[in-house]
């Protein structure tokens, strides 16, 4: 377990000198400041005190219903307080039983002992007749100022009053008064030292271990393994340090502060001649940290995450806020004896589900680890290894309320005590919905089909620190996606621009809504969310100086099952006290957060996390259910895999779940994949849950929701070329944010490949190594800005992006990239040829293209090329070539059309079969004479079909032949 506070130090001479003027300081205060004080009051107590003269209807009000009090009171054991399930079961009890050991006498202790208590609370213990009048006068006037009592200063009699028949520890003038008048009774009937035995049978100790202690006999075998008659001068004043305040003294979690006001009861010893300075020097100079045992752990308790760290200080809590105490102290530490009754709204089968699943070490494995700090190994105050569980924070709420079913602190509450359900953590990727999507789908900004570009981005960090430039887990950019597949998949580029686009500040709002607030905080008060996660874009992935906590992100997430409405999760329904009269009960609010649409969008989008494939809960809980269980879901993680999360729900329950280290060390993931565990862990806890209640359900789909067929990566009505291209999906939306607009980011152009890479075919580029394809213009998704995709940058689907370059061979551009389907022109017809008998020259004729403007004719001498360009551009639908290489017995060509904006297929291949070979001097080669040829059109396509580079027709890609330019 890890050590929660630094290792104690051994005192110090100037720790001693303070001491010592401290107690000097108050032995002043109490000679003459208080005396000032007393003096001028003193009749306004006595009036008060006594009831006499003018003040007697007063008084008389004050001690009204004042309970009877004999010797037999302070041996009476009070009720403890009971904590109840939702269904009247008994969860536990806060009591005193057990762990009280009473003392008969004060000679039963040691001298030391009673002379440390007398010194630290009371010296006047002896001759006052069991009030202090000078603390009486000073209550009153703090009283009268403030109307709530400040410091206490009683006398060691109002103290045993206050412990035994006021527990509740209420400090008001009515309260005062009434102990006043019992102390002054108590020290009528029973002598100085009975009242002192009682006094030190009654004191609370604080917790040692998991037990709360009472009384010195048992506290001192707990501490020092002895009996409080042996305890030597040192050890008195350390265990007579504990009860004035057994929190912040407790010598367990804050020794440090144990020995100093065991230093500052020593000085009241020496001050008052109680010992001498030799014995002050020698108790000094012990060192009593060494001489403390740790307490042995009781197995009374069998829920102590849930009651120690969760039920207690809610309890106490809730009765300080209905002014029953002053204190969360004085609150805990009067449950033991004043008989409340709690009721809560856990479910102790879903609870026993939890802790059975948690403190099962088989499926946790060798995942324990040392902790190391700056790389030097952490040891606690023995000297021993601190070691850190890999440990898991649960909570599970029932949506239709709000309440509380199941908590699981950890694994076991004796080695690590820390409440992991109430643990803030940074939530990494499980934020997106309630922070990124849900706010920007509500506010209309983003719909679950709306384009985002997953590439690199960077931003610039703090001074001084490196840019911050945000990744995925893959080693890969995914391109376009739609905001669905960014949050199936958990991509966190997306998500966050998606949070810039609306703003962490707009975000916020909907957190707020949600019960989460700057201002929240944990249950022992430790601080979640903060200001500045509300002013920065890393929040949007789960990027916190804080963190929330399992409890948090559970109950936010009812929203989503909710219909968009947040019920206020809560634990304690009712609590009353041993009459049966309410104390406190819950009403809990709700908060409309989104419309039913949006959270109904948000649920299929979650839903695809736990049944895509591409989903990242898929294999972890989408395999591990039957598929007609509809299991919603998101997971969530941080960097190095320090922690590990998943909030799933169905239409009735909400559990989360998180994993990690205390000391934030990496969760494995080779050999054995222990990030994982988390799915496990969750679906062993909800499987007797969907045993007895199988979610076979689907949330209801509400009115308002409109499904459509969209362009996947522009989201909007599909064009011509999106259609095209293959690239229709069928999305939900919430109505009024269904797309309107056609489809602009899929668009045709012509381009060429120059070394593997694509340019924009430009008026220099060889027509037959023009081609015209269907492409996505990424510079139009809108949340691509202000990061547009970096110059050179690869994603999956880079090949699918239009070029923006044109050749580098030069020209014109001959067309930009258009939404528009480019216009066609027809590929050349009634192709014919004649060789001219007498200079062995080919007459090529063919019939005029629409709207062409210019001609190029290609020649090949073998079937499948290559192509070379022989003519043209030229205005002409004819042409004689009387350039025939020699010695060639067939030539073969091809007519390509034309205009400013569009270049056509080419014509059909044309056979001419030549008679002979060429006279010398025609061409650049021997040729035919042959007077006669034999003319044929080969159908284009098969062993014709090839590409630019190297053999057959030349490569181009029609809107009728269709190539698709875009990888799936």
């Amino acid at each position: 377990m890890a050590d929660r506070s630094n290792p104690p130090k051994g005192p110090k001479k100037r720790q001693n000198k303070a001491d010592k003027k401290r107690a000097k300081a108050e032995v002043r205060r109490g000679r003459w400041v208080w005396r000032i004080i007393g003096y001028t009051f003193m009749f306004i107590g006595g009036v008060v005190v006594i009831g006499i003269g003018a003040g007697v209807g007063y008084a008389t009000a004050l001690l009204k219903g004042l309970p009877t009090v004999t010797a037999a009171t302070f041996i009476n054991n009070r009720a403890p307080t009971v904590v109840y399930d939702r269904t009247g079961k008994v969860i536990g009890q806060f009591a005193a039983d057990g762990d009280r050991q009473p003392i008969a006498s004060v000679n039963d202790v040691s001298p030391y002992l009673t002379k440390a208590f007398i010194a630290a609370e009371d010296k006047t213990f002896y001759t006052n007749i069991g009030i202090n009048p000078l603390s009486m006068a000073r209550a009153f006037v703090q009283d009268l100022v403030h109307h709530h009592i400040q410091s206490g200063a009683s006398t060691i009699t109002q103290e045993t009053v206050k412990l035994a028949i006021f527990p509740d520890q209420q400090r008001t003038m009515k309260r005062k008064i009434q102990e006043i008048a019992l102390a002054i009774h108590v020290n009528q009937i029973l002598s100085k030292n009975e009242i002192l035995t009682d006094y030190m049978n009654w004191l609370y100790m604080g917790r040692m271990g998991n037990l709360d202690v009472y009384g010195v006999k048992t506290s001192s075998n707990i501490l020092f393994h002895k009996d409080p008659k042996n305890l030597n001068l040192a050890e008195a004043a350390f265990l007579a340090a504990i009860p004035n305040n057994p929190s912040l003294f407790s010598p367990y979690q804050y020794p440090s502060n144990t020995v100093k006001r065991q230093h500052l009861i020593l000085q009241h010893m020496l001050a008052n001649g109680m010992i001498t300075q030799s014995q002050y020097n020698q108790a000094l100079s012990f060192n009593i940290l060494k001489d403390i045992h740790q307490p042995q752990q009781a197995t009374s308790q069998q829920y102590p995450y849930l009651m120690n760290d969760d039920i207690r200080p809610l309890i106490a809590q809730y009765l300080v806020k209905q002014g029953i105490y002053s204190s969360v102290t004085d609150a805990e530490d009067a449950l033991p004896t004043a008989g409340y009754k709690v009721y809560t709204t856990i479910d102790l089968t879903k609870q026993n589900d939890v802790d059975k699943v948690l403190s099962d070490n088989q499926l946790f494995g060798n995942t324990t680890k040392d902790v190391y700090i700056n790389g030097k190994l952490l040891k606690d105050q023995n000297g021993k290894p601190v070691q850190d569980l890999y440990e898991a924070g649960v909570t599970m709420i029932d949506n239709a309320t709000g309440g509380i079913l199941a908590i699981g602190g950890g694994r076991d509450y004796y080695k690590d005590y820390y409440d992991h359900s109430d643990l803030p953590r940074q939530p990494g990727s499980s934020i997106k919905p309630l922070l990124d999507y849900g706010p920007a789908i509500q506010m209309g900004k983003v719909t679950a089909a709306t384009p985002i570009m997953d590439g690199p981005i960077s931003m610039p960090a703090g001074p001084g620190q490196p840019p911050w430039k945000p990744q995925d887990d893959e080693n890969y950019w995914h391109g376009i996606v739609t905001a669905r597949e960014a949050l199936t998949q958990s991509l966190n580029v997306p998500a966050i621009k998606v949070l810039q686009y609306i703003t962490p500040q707009a975000a916020g709002k909907y957190l707020e809504k949600m019960g989460i607030t700057p201002q929240s905080k944990t249950i022992d008060g430790r601080s979640t969310l903060a200001a500045s996660d509300l002013q920065q874009l890393p929040t949007a992935i789960g990027g916190m100086a804080n963190g929330l906590t399992v409890q948090q992100m559970t109950s936010a997430y009812t929203t989503f099952p909710n219909q968009g409405v947040w019920r206020q999760s809560y634990l304690i329904s009712q609590i009353t006290d041993s009459k049966g009269d309410t104390l406190y009960q819950a009403h809990p609010t709700q908060t409309t957060v989104f419309s039913s649409q949006t959270a109904y969008v948000i649920d299929s989008m979650l839903r695809d996390v736990v049944t895509n494939p591409t989903g990242t809960a898929y294999y972890g809980i989408g395999t591990a259910f039957p598929k007609n269980y509809y299991i919603y879901g998101k997971t969530g993680t941080t960097d190095k895999q320090r922690d590990g999360w998943f909030v799933g729900y169905t239409e009735k329950y909400t559990m989360g779940i998180w994993m990690g280290y205390n000391h934030h060390e990496q969760i494995e993931v080779y050999p054995v994949n222990w990030y994982n565990l988390k799915f496990t862990l969750w679906s062993k806890i909800m499987a007797p849950v969907f045993k007895a209640d199988p979610p076979t359900m689907p949330i209801a789909e509400p009115p308002g929701i409109v499904q459509m067929a969209v362009c996947r990566d522009s989201g909007e009505l599909p064009s011509p070329l999106c259609q095209q291209a293959g690239a229709v999906d069928k999305e939900i939306f919430v109505q009024g944010t269904e797309p309107t607009a056609t489809d602009n980011v899929y668009v045709q152009a012509l381009y060429t490949i120059l070394n593997g890479k694509k340019y924009l075919a430009t008026t220099n580029t060889p027509q037959n190594e023009v081609k015209q394809g269907v492409f996505v213009d990424p510079s139009k998704i809108q949340l691509n800005q202000p990061w547009p995709l970096p110059s050179g940058a690869t994603t999956l689907d880079s090949n699918t992006y239009v070029p923006t370059q044109p050749d580098p061979r030069g020209g014109t551009v001959l067309q930009a990239p258009s939404s528009s389907p480019m216009p066609t022109l027809a590929a050349p017809s009634n192709v014919q040829a004649a060789v001219d008998p007498t200079t062995g020259a080919v007459n090529l004729l063919w019939a005029p293209v629409n709207t062409a403007t210019s001609y190029t004719v290609w020649r090949a001498t073998a079937p499948n090329g290559p192509y070379v360009n022989i003519a043209g551009p030229i205005p002409d639908t004819a042409y004689t070539d009387t350039s025939v290489p020699a010695g060639t017995a067939v030539v073969y060509y091809q007519i390509y059309a034309a205009s400013d904006s569009a270049i056509s297929p080419p014509s059909q291949p044309i056979t001419v079969q030549l008679s002979g070979s060429n006279q010398p001097g025609y061409g650049n080669t021997t040729g035919n004479s042959s007077s006669s040829a034999t003319t044929n059109s080969t159908p284009r396509g098969g062993n014709n079909s090839g590409g630019s580079s190297g053999s057959g027709l030349p490569e181009m890609l029609w809107p009728q032949t269709g190539e698709r330019s875009r990888t799936n």
